[in-house]
């Protein structure tokens, strides 16, 4: 039966689909190489356990000043007997002249201002001993939010190569995830005779829209999205080894071995997902995915919003829930990332896993975020002005603005100028034509 009339064009050769392979992996590769840079720097951010790598001399420095704002009661400074130095100091004026035996000089006595601090004044206690300096691979990260200056310290001690780090395993992980979860979609979707989502693309899609999975032209929408949700969280769970040596990978110091992905894999404790970071690993893959694909179904449904008949505001929409999306994944993405150090911290049987920062605590979902925002390092807090007589009597505003434990809720969101240049990115670029590319962040 000659089909040649249904068919516009002649089905490709081997040799130009092999091709168009090489140059899609490629292209491919070509990205998550450019992109690796700025992933290490929000990884670094991300784990880095607040006031690590603080150079000797600022820590002496803060303990000096601290004891210079305590007030005098707490400092127990010895009170002086003012009266003992008058009356020892005072000549004798009603002595005899007769010699005396020989008596030992008395040493002069230095009199001291009241109030002012005296030696002992400052126990051990107050002041230790500068503690030794840091390792020469630890990074010394002056701003707590700063990607510039991770990648700059990055490229002083380890040169160009430190700031590629885990680019191949980054790679293979991104291969695997999106053959794994077009696999298992493809595979329930045939099971349970549902239209794969993967298949259905949008005819017409508006201006400046970033293509992806669309359910909404399914019989059964919500059957979809289950399967596209399980499918995500299915490859991160089968994932979830590769993900802690890339992890790893990028987070040691380059001329630590071992730096292949297989030698990696083959140093942590097991080829299987940790229960102590399940929970945490399910909700990164399947949270983003599902606000990602129940956005459209949820703007057509609910809004009555249209991507052909409203698509100026079906984009404006569509951006602003995937910055929303992004908002929700990096504090998952951090308890994440700290679960993993931690998963490979605890599987080196030998001396500790040597990183390029401090890594932070790992406390589960909930204790990890509260720990965060409550306990780990100090941050800067506006003082409340003062107003009436008080405000008068002040001479001089405090030196030092007011401190209050933790990070704060920025401590959750390290490294979103990654993922919004990302995004922005990615919009410019289908808004300029590049109409039916997946967004997201790099």
């Amino acid at each position: 039966m000659d089909y040649s009339d249904y068919l516009s064009e002649a089905s490709p050769s081997s040799a130009a689909t092999i091709k168009a392979l090489a140059e899609q992996a490629l292209w491919k590769y070509t990205s998550i190489f450019l992109a690796q840079p700025f992933d290490i720097a929000k990884t670094v951010l991300q784990v880095r356990a607040p006031g690590a790598g603080q150079p000797p001399q600022a820590t002496l420095r803060n303990k000096f000043r601290a004891i210079e704002t305590r007030p005098q009661a707490e400092l127990h400074l010895p009170e002086h007997d003012w009266s003992s130095d008058s009356e020892d100091d005072a000549p004798s004026y009603f002595t005899t002249t007769a010699p005396t035996g020989l008596t030992p000089p008395r040493q002069p006595r230095t009199r001291r201002r009241r109030g002012s601090p005296d030696h002992d004044a400052y126990s051990d206690a107050d002041i230790s001993p500068p503690p030794p300096p840091p390792s020469p691979h630890i990074l010394d990260i002056k701003s707590p939010s700063s990607l510039m200056a991770v990648l700059s310290n990055l490229w002083q001690k380890e040169g160009a190569w430190g700031t590629f780090k885990g680019t191949n395993s980054t790679y293979v992980h991104s291969i695997l995830l999106s053959t794994i979860t077009s696999f298992t979609r493809s595979f329930f979707a045939a099971a349970f005779a549902v239209p794969d989502p993967s298949l259905s693309f949008q005819i017409n899609p508006p201006a400046g829209s970033v293509g992806g999975l669309d359910i909404l032209s399914s019989p059964v929408p919500m059957a979809s999205l289950s399967i596209v949700v399980f499918a995500a969280g299915f490859a991160g769970i089968i994932l979830a080894p590769l993900d802690i040596a890339r992890t790893k990978l990028m987070l040691t110091p380059s001329t630590h071995p071992p730096r292949s992905v297989l030698p990696t894999l083959n140093s942590l404790s097991s080829w299987t997902l940790p229960w102590s970071i399940a929970p945490v690993t399910l909700l990164h893959s399947t949270i983003p995915t599902f606000m990602s694909t129940s956005l459209p179904l949820f703007l057509r449904s609910k809004l009555r919003v249209d991507p052909l008949h409203t698509s100026g505001l079906y984009v404006l929409a569509t951006f602003i829930g995937q910055a929303l999306e992004l908002g929700i994944k990096l504090p998952l993405e951090t308890v994440l990332r700290r679960g993993q150090m931690h998963i490979a911290q605890s599987a080196v049987n030998g001396p500790a896993l040597q990183t390029v920062v401090e890594v932070g605590p790992y406390k589960g979902l909930i204790g990890t975020m509260r720990s965060i925002v409550n306990e780990e390092g100090e941050r800067n807090i506006k003082a409340a002005p003062v107003k009436g007589v008080a405000a008068s009597r002040l001479v001089k505003p405090a030196r030092d603005p007011q401190r209050k434990k933790g990070q704060g809720l920025e401590g959750l969101w390290r490294g979103w100028r990654v993922g919004m240049w990302g995004l922005l990115g990615v919009w410019g670029a289908a808004t300029l034509g590049s109409v039916g590319s997946k967004g997201g962040e790099f």
